[in-house]
């Protein structure tokens, strides 16, 4: 056989390697990088693999869809602008990390109604929150949260969910302001050490200018401030564990309110609850504890508030009246 028939062999063989090489490596790409696909319902899904972008992805997906995010550390500030379902792999929380690649700019910031963000550990950025929502309807659950300004942080924001998330040393864990009708539950909130935070001055659960919220089976534990009420009505507090937090529970500006069935465990002041200038609240069914009592402290300018227990009036620190349920 010629020598130019079998160069031309050769090179039509190589070629035949290198096109079946090419589409080999782009089939495994394709199903490790899995970019924007229709589910069952027609909605996009979106897989997010380490060394992808999640804000590329929340861009390229249409409204109501979902972004899975497998476990690695991403490195971004993400805006979250359209109603989308936002999700870690199940079971991935520890491992699947939102770190703020800016530590002046929040981590997720959500502008848009019905938005999910479930199973991510967020940190990393002491100026802002790791979770700002402006949007209502959200659903923020099973997240971990450390390290920011505020761990979760709602402004007007209404009838959202906070569930099941661990918000650790923060200087504010979970904020509401101008937020109204959202519940909170069953999430654990701490600091390591009494004064730790930020500065120095960590809280717990903070509502300002923010009515008709549910606060239902948290725990919130070893701050500064447990929880504090302020220009806030028409809330309720229930089942909550306030441990071991230097202020406990602070209602200021704040009417209207039901305060049932807490553990409220102070460490350090020597009230369990203070109200200032509030009206027509009602603490009923709390305990400190087996054989401990809870104290409540409050001014002449607090009327009309309901209590359980024993009412009598010290002279401690300029006080007014103090009230005693067991």
């Amino acid at each position: 056989m010629p020598l130019s028939q079998i160069n031309k062999r050769i090179i039509l063989v190589l070629f035949l390697v290198f096109v079946i090489s090419a589409l080999y490596i782009l089939s495994v790409n394709k199903e490790k990088y899995s970019d924007t696909f229709l589910g069952k319902d027609n909605s996009s899904i979106t897989n997010v693999y380490p060394g992808d972008s999640i804000q590329q992805a929340i861009n390229n997906t249409s409204p109501r869809g979902t972004v899975t995010v497998y476990p690695g550390l991403y490195k971004e500030n993400l805006v979250v602008n359209k109603p989308l379902i936002i999700i870690s792999n199940p079971g991935e929380t520890n491992n699947t990390i939102v770190q703020a690649a800016d530590p002046e700019e929040d981590v997720f910031n959500v502008t848009a109604d019905n938005v999910t963000i479930s199973g991510f550990n967020i940190k990393g950025t002491p100026g802002k929150a790791g979770i700002c929502c402006s949007g209502s309807g959200g659903n923020i659950t099973g997240n971990k949260l450390s390290y920011n300004n505020y761990g979760v942080y709602l402004n007007d924001s209404n009838r959202s969910i906070l569930g099941n998330n661990e918000v650790n040393n923060n200087s504010i864990g979970i904020y509401l302001r101008n937020s109204s009708n959202n519940q909170l539950k069953s999430n654990k909130i701490s600091c390591v050490g009494i004064f730790a935070g930020l500065e120095n001055n960590a809280t717990g659960i903070y509502l300002e200018d923010s009515d008709n919220n549910k606060l239902m089976s948290n725990t919130i534990s070893k701050l500064w401030d447990g929880v504090n009420l302020t220009d806030s009505s028409n809330n309720e507090l229930n089942n909550n564990s306030i441990l071991q937090n230097y202020f406990s529970l602070s209602l200021i500006n704040s009417n209207n309110n039901k305060v049932l069935n807490n553990t409220i465990a102070k460490l350090g002041y020597s009230y369990s609850v203070v109200l200032a200038n509030s009206q027509n609240n009602t603490l009923q069914g709390n305990t400190a504890g087996p054989n401990t009592e809870i104290k409540v402290f409050y001014g002449f300018d607090s009327k009309n508030n309901t209590f359980e227990g024993e009412r009598y009036t010290v002279n401690e620190q300029g006080s007014r009246c103090v009230y005693r349920e067991r």
